[in-house]
């Protein structure tokens, strides 16, 4: 029996480390400017490689406005962590297609990984299934309402502990 891969969110419900040290990874791979916040081009760079070489459209990103942000709009690391915990949650097959499109295999460990300049998959995926991957992913999201009030009421509930966090330091 083949080992199972390892869960992707730990017992409180968050990132598990093993998830949240490869995210981590691919937050500074595509932090071309290492500024710490994804511009607009850093953010599209991401979504060609997840999304077999399309760009997120104008709904997308706007959505990304709901995480951590920095002064100026662009998607922080923390921001970065929170949008892939709300799919995580929502969506864990969704995150697990990232990831191998992103270079990692089934124990999170980095194999041929695509760098920021734009490679849609690694190399033993073809693009044509990683697009049709990610419209199945996109008719599931677009079909189901609850995913999307889950979501909602996920960006509220990290948004209110965000304050509070602020609040108390």
């Amino acid at each position: 029996m083949p080992p199972q891969p390892p869960a992707l969110l730990d017992d409180d419900d968050w990132l598990a480390p093993p998830l949240e040290a490869a995210l981590g990874e691919v937050f500074c791979r595509f932090d071309a400017d290492a500024d710490g916040a994804w511009s607009t081009a850093e953010l599209q760079s991401f979504a060609r490689t997840c999304n077999g070489g399309d760009e997120f459209g104008e709904a997308e990103l706007s959505q990304v406005g709901e995480f951590t942000t920095d002064g100026h709009g662009r998607l922080t690391r923390r921001g970065f962590l929170e949008m892939m915990h709300l799919q995580t949650m929502a969506r864990p097959e969704d995150t697990w297609a990232d990831l191998r499109a992103l270079g990692y295999d089934s124990s999170l460990s980095p194999k041929g990984v695509p760098g920021s300049s734009g490679a849609e998959a690694a190399p033993s995926e073809k693009p044509e299934s990683v697009a049709a991957e990610r419209d199945a992913r996109l008719a599931r999201t677009l079909q189901s309402e609850a995913d999307a009030e889950l979501a909602a009421k996920l960006a509220e509930s990290l948004q209110a502990e965000l304050i509070i966090e602020e609040q108390a330091a």
